[in-house]
């Protein structure tokens, strides 16, 4: 017995270990990236500076009444739901790659106008899943007279206010008091998590951190023995089952939970039969809802026709060979996928990457594997691109925004960074302490086992991005509220309560030296401002837009500060072409053709423009719009010389700072400007 226990406490610091090395990592990377100069040690005291901050304001939270704080968290929610509101109507982002994709066919599901429209769903059928339950909640909400804009808005709303709700309720549940879930709460009324990304996109990540904050919570109670009645048990275990499912079914790599569970009984079963009672029920609910995920998700591919097509179709092996490749740092690469789709047949992309994988190894070496296994944790902690995750600039925004959006949006980054500086700083403190516990209880387990399962998944096997590492967030949550009850509280009257003003001034005046100290970075940044970029890519052969000798096809867009620079698509070969018109003064720009994009280097003043394509030729000529039923891609929709019914929009950009774009890549390059 005593050895089975030993092998469990070394296997759960082994745990801890790699989960801590990781979140260092984590520190580090926020604190350098993304300007990677000196300034960065000016904020580096916010390692120390943000827990203490959190461990005084707890303190003092702490002495206030029950009541009080019940109404600061509500009051602090009903104000970020009134920023969240604002953010929807104000400055809506437009939404690029994947997310657009299956907004895209989601909406013709919901119509009944079921037709692949490029090569996209063939070639990652992993997401037409997502795309049938999006189209499903668009026909709800058509009944109820919701265009598709706001109806997404309402998914991304409840899913991530939900989360929050759950978050809040899971630190109560451990603290045993209110004082955490305000920090909490304050942490997503003032830090961008709460109105950049998981606002703004709907897709996949957003489900995935709900649902992981849903079954902690839940295995927590079970493990507490909260529900007391069997009616509970089971409308427990129900949601559990559903939200497990519907997870797996919209992300595969959501199979790293049910190893979680089943390793969690396992090694519970081994060291204590009598502590593995309490959750054995809810893990095999997980573990069963997962494998019945693989069926329900060939039941909804049928349910909107959809057959795979090997001819366009990647092999698992594909994210495994991208996941080596040293220059892009084991990220996504559009060389790498083109390489492959030259391929005949998906078994000739597998037969080819596993070549590529055994080359890619020897190649690399020990050093460069370790190298690149590094940054690859490194780009799974980092948050410091996470606001602007598969956005490309706002459909509209407010001109204060627009005016100072480089500062903004500098302003916002640097504060998630440092919010997340100090939530890996707590967590390491944490693991800390639980490394030195020799108690083992299953939901600590099941959590490390996540954790650490998501990060070893994407480093050693996996392509990475910034947004798979979020998925550790929620566990990141609960293992910090696992000290705080730990904290003693001075019961008598203290005088350190002048320590929490003197700390967030600190915190303040630390993040104003930076920006200042990197403001001539920050102005010549390349930024896109107002921008319709939502299209389907010609990666994935979409159809172009066919338009008749001598006619054209007009846009119009305003914008509420000073561009210097202007891009439309270009289908490649075209000889349409394309003007610039302010309405107001009636200056005309005539737009440089390119190789696959429209562009103009000049000072777009404030005001209200019109973009013109024309076909000046006697032949018709291909002309990139994007169509939709409903939903709106523009400020307003493209006119066309016949009357069609649905929306369109070019595919446009006004930036500052003079952001050269290769529209059909996304690939942003600014002009490097000298710095004195």
């Amino acid at each position: 017995m005593f050895k089975r226990l030993r092998s469990t406490f070394v296997f759960k610091q082994l745990l801890i270990v790699l989960l801590s090395i990781a979140l260092l990592i984590g520190i580090i990377c926020n604190l350098f990236y993304p300007f990677e100069n000196y300034s960065s040690l000016i904020i580096f005291p916010i390692v120390f500076v943000g827990p203490l901050l959190v461990f005084f304001l707890y303190r003092y939270l702490k002495k206030l009444p029950r009541f009080l704080l019940k109404r600061i968290i509500l009051i602090v929610f009903l104000i970020m739901l009134v920023v969240q509101i604002y953010i929807f109507s104000a400055m809506p982002a437009t939404i690029y790659h994947d997310p657009f994709r299956v907004i895209q066919e989601a909406e013709q599901v919901s119509t009944g106008d079921i037709h692949w429209t490029s090569d996209y769903f063939w070639r990652y059928p992993n997401n037409v899943p997502l795309t049938a339950l999006v189209g499903f909640w668009f026909k709800l909400t058509n009944l109820l007279g919701l265009n598709p804009n706001l109806s997404i808005h309402i998914l991304s709303l409840l899913f991530l206010d939900s989360m929050i709700i759950i978050l809040l309720m899971t630190a109560k549940k451990i603290t045993g008091n209110l004082a955490f879930p305000v920090i909490g709460q304050l942490f997503f009324l003032f830090s961008p998590y709460a109105y950049t990304y998981n606002l703004q996109v709907f897709y996949s990540d957003l489900p995935i951190y709900f649902t992981i904050s849903a079954l902690l919570f839940i295995v927590l109670k079970w493990q507490k023995s909260d529900f007391k009645s069997k009616k509970w048990r089971f409308s427990s275990l129900i949601a559990l089952f559903f939200v497990c499912l519907f997870a797996q079914i919209i992300k595969p790599n959501f199979l790293i939970v049910a190893i979680a569970a089943f390793l969690t009984l396992l090694i519970s079963w081994i060291v204590n039969r009598k502590i593995v009672g309490a959750v054995a029920i809810p893990m095999a609910t997980i573990i069963l809802a997962i494998l019945i995920a693989f069926p329900a998700t060939k039941f909804l591919d049928n349910s909107i026709n959809f057959k795979n097509n090997e001819q366009y179709e990647l092999p698992i092996t594909h994210w495994i060979y991208m996941g080596l490749n040293l220059k892009r740092d084991g990220s996504y690469s559009g060389r790498d996928t083109k390489s492959a789709v030259k391929q005949v047949n998906i078994k000739a992309r597998e037969k080819a990457d596993i070549k590529g994988i055994s080359r890619r190894l020897k190649k690399a070496g020990i050093f460069n594997l370790i190298k690149l296994w590094t940054s690859k944790v490194a780009i799974l902690l980092n948050v410091s691109k996470y606001n602007h995750a598969y956005t490309g600039g706002y459909v509209s925004a407010p001109a204060w925004f627009q005016k100072g959006q480089a500062w903004w949006s500098s302003i916002a980054s640097l504060v998630l960074r440092l919010a997340f500086v100090t939530i890996y700083s707590l967590a390491l403190m944490s693991l800390y302490r639980l490394f030195k516990v020799k108690e083992v209880d299953p939901l600590s387990l099941f959590s490390l086992l996540i954790a650490v399962g998501y990060i070893t998944f994407h480093t050693f096997l996996w392509e990475v991005e910034g947004r798979y590492g979020q998925a550790i967030t929620p566990i990141l949550f609960l293992l910090i509220a696992n000290s705080f009850p730990e904290i003693k509280i001075i019961k008598k009257k203290s005088r350190r309560d002048w320590k929490i003003p003197v700390f967030i001034l600190t915190v303040i005046s630390l993040g104003g030296i930076y920006l200042k100290m990197n403001a001539r970075l920050i102005n010549s940044r390349g930024i896109a401002t107002i921008a319709q970029r939502s299209q389907l890519s010609n990666q994935y052969n979409p159809q172009v837009t066919w338009l008749a000798a001598h006619s054209s096809v007009t846009q119009n867009v305003s914008i509420a500060a000073t561009n210097d620079y202007f891009s439309i698509l270009k289908v490649k070969g075209s000889k349409a072409v394309a003007t610039l018109t302010n309405r107001t003064t009636k200056q005309t720009f005539n737009i440089n053709s390119g190789h696959t994009k429209y562009s103009i280097l000049n000072q777009l003043k404030p005001g209200e423009y019109q973009i013109k394509v024309t076909n000046p030729t006697d032949d018709q000529q291909a002309i990139w719009l994007v169509d939709t039923h409903n939903y709106q891609l523009g400020q307003e929709s493209a006119s066309m010389p016949d009357p069609t019914s649905g929306n369109r929009s070019f595919v446009y950009m006004f930036s500052q700072n003079r952001v050269h774009d290769d529209q059909g890549t996304f690939r942003i390059v600014k002009v490097k400007k000298p710095y004195k």
